[in-house]
């Protein structure tokens, strides 16, 4: 349930960074403000440091590959791909937020790394399992999979009873 501090705040940041905040609006998550991609560290930093709420911890970084979006969900098709997600924390008022921006196939995201230390491994999940690429960020490198696994798993194309393990031996 979205609190009013929340709903506060998302105003603010879509007041102050117009035509870069595409949307905000409430769903079974919470408070979620739906950004423009290029502007997504901007848009983190100017939460993490609001007098307010000041938004001091990322939780998570994640994605949602849109690829086989299901007409009859009667939802209106993403206009993406996929979708990166962010989820802050304020420690201070115990308010939670979430960002979602669409990135198409080959684009690339801010890296967050230089906002939120604790984007690092999480960007690089998120690249290992999605094959999305945070530009800026100081080691992306897969973190899950070794670096010769093709593929990512959390791509809806990825066969879906997984890979011969003959493909991959131990070492």
């Amino acid at each position: 349930m979205t609190t009013d501090l929340e709903r506060a705040v998302a105003t603010r940041i879509a007041a102050r960074f117009g035509d870069l905040v595409e949307s905000t609006f409430e769903d079974k998550r919470g408070q979620v403000m739906r950004v423009r991609a290029e502007a997504i560290a901007e848009i983190l930093e100017a939460l993490r440091v609001d007098a307010e709420s000041p938004f001091d911890m990322l939780i998570d970084v994640t994605a949602v590959d849109w690829s086989k979006w299901h007409e009859d969900t009667g939802l209106e098709e993403p206009p993406s791909r996929f979708s990166v997600y962010y989820v802050l924390y304020s420690l201070k008022t115990k308010a939670r937020v979430f960002l979602e921006a669409y990135v198409g196939e080959h684009q690339s995201v801010p890296s967050a790394t230089g906002v939120y230390a604790a984007a690092d491994w999480a960007e690089r999940e998120t690249y290992d399992m999605f094959g999305i690429r945070f530009s800026g960020h100081p080691d992306l490198r897969r973190i899950l999979m070794s670096e010769d696994f093709e593929g990512y798993p959390l791509r809806k194309e990825f066969p879906t009873q997984g890979i011969d393990p003959q493909d991959f031996p131990q070492e």
